[in-house]
């Protein structure tokens, strides 16, 4: 069973899904799966933890070039 989310409802469920397969001009073969909401019946699409923003990651861990961030550089 997968994890679905509904975004009319705002509620996680397990079901079995449906596989709906396509091809896409620009992606070529694509698919995903689905499954009706257990309370409104509308079609649920996979539930997907979110990506970490990667501009995010980037300012984290970016170090300018001389190593100090207040001007250091001598420029």
């Amino acid at each position: 069973m997968e994890t679905y989310i509904c975004k009319s409802c705002n509620i996680k469920f397990e079901a079995d899904g449906v596989k709906t397969e396509w091809v896409d001009a620009a992606f070529g073969p694509c698919s995903k799966l689905t499954a009706p909401c257990p309370e409104c019946g509308k079609e649920c699409d996979e539930y997907r933890t979110p990506k970490q923003n990667s501009s995010e990651s980037y300012n984290m861990s970016h170090t300018p070039p001389c190593g100090s961030c207040c001007g250091g550089c001598g420029i």
